[in-house]
């Protein structure tokens, strides 16, 4: 019999995108039977409470359980995918009766050192015990563990107790078949660069930074594509591209037609953005932040720099638009780091030979 396995996701920030490349790469698969619990990030439902309306881990974590709940009631889930911890709060119960493979992006403790640029703080000393008391039952709970990155893993390790042979390093990946093989893609040696930014958050995400190196002292030398909901004007050498969803044949545009992807990010984990930059082939500029050094391999693929460091940045660009011969070797290794660690066909596979061995399947 081909086992239930729900899928519980966290719908905010690029977890949508990631859930939907996780949808669409699993749905090739005859052996397991996916049953969708998409966890949504609004508050609807939640005006009268607002201790936990206001709370995102709280509303999420509550809306999971229920979810959960009523698919295990209307037929047996044979195991249980949790992405990610925020919305894993209540399921301790779930995860004692159902095996349970949580999965995360990044730590608590991950995000106390971006709080600030999240919008958010560290809360005082009782406050964060409890809430590492709190998430360590969790983690505890879960059979096994996937973590987008090293840096997650490492924290997962040090600052939770788990067990370094129970968690395994899965990067979030894009579905390369959406975007083009580099042997298909037309290089562009004249004109402006094109350089691709993507991102909701513009200030925290950098987008500022670009707005100023195409305003200054690269203003006749790149050309600015920016996907975002951020009210920014669109100018000389800026264009602004608005309500583009995950995965849409839109956005699959904007990368196909880039030269570059820009991402000076001042707070991130692990940007999703990222793998689909790498499947388009495209040289990455980013910072150290977060995981990004293990996505980005510096002078290889694209450059790394410091956060909010305009020198670096527009020096970058500025090697790049000079020097396309650079960019598309830096593009060729991109794509091939992609193929071998940010594919999410493989990636998918392994998470679902994970979820068979849990529920006492062939994988």
């Amino acid at each position: 019999m081909i086992p239930r396995i729900g899928f519980a996701l966290e719908q905010a920030l690029g977890h949508v995108a990631y859930g939907q490349g996780l949808k669409q790469a699993l749905a090739r698969r005859s052996d397991l039977e996916c049953e969708w619990l998409e966890v949504p990030f609004g508050r609807d439902g939640f005006g009268r409470v607002p201790a936990v309306g206001a709370n995102w881990t709280l509303r999420g974590s509550l809306r999971a359980q229920r979810l959960v709940a009523r698919a295990h009631q209307a037929r047996p889930l044979r195991a249980l995918f949790i992405h990610t911890q925020t919305i894993g709060l209540f399921s301790a119960g779930h995860m004692r009766r159902i095996p349970t493979l949580l999965s995360l992006d990044a730590t608590p403790k991950n995000y106390d050192e971006l709080a600030h640029f999240y919008g958010d703080r560290v809360h005082p000393d009782w406050v964060e015990r409890a809430k590492l008391k709190l998430h360590s039952a969790v983690m505890r709970n879960a059979q096994r563990l996937t973590a987008w990155s090293q840096w997650a893993k490492d924290s997962l390790v040090r600052h939770y107790g788990v067990p370094a042979d129970r968690i395994t390093v899965i990067h979030p990946g894009t579905v390369l078949s959406n975007y083009p093989a580099p042997s298909e893609r037309t290089p562009r040696r004249d004109g402006p660069l094109r350089v691709l930014f993507v991102g909701g958050d513009f200030e925290r995400k950098g987008g500022d930074l670009l707005l100023d190196a195409v305003r200054g002292p690269l203003r006749d030398q790149i050309e600015l594509h920016l996907v975002t909901s951020a009210p920014v004007a669109e100018g000389p050498g800026v264009h602004v591209y608005r309500g583009l969803k995950p995965h849409s044949k839109e956005l699959l545009q904007r990368y196909a037609e880039a030269d570059l992807f820009a991402l000076p990010t001042r707070g991130d984990c692990l940007a999703v953005v990222l793998g689909e930059a790498m499947a388009s082939g495209l040289p990455i500029i980013t910072t150290r932040v977060g995981a990004h050094a293990e996505a980005v391999e510096d002078e290889a693929s694209g450059f790394l720099m410091q956060p909010d460091d305009r020198a670096v940045l527009v020096d970058r660009l500025g090697r790049l638009a000079r020097d396309r011969e650079l960019g598309l070797r830096l593009g060729r290794r991109s794509r091939e780091i992609g193929e071998e660690r940010f594919d999410m066909q493989k990636n998918a596979d392994r998470i679902a030979r994970m979820l068979l061995e849990l529920a006492g399947a062939p994988g």
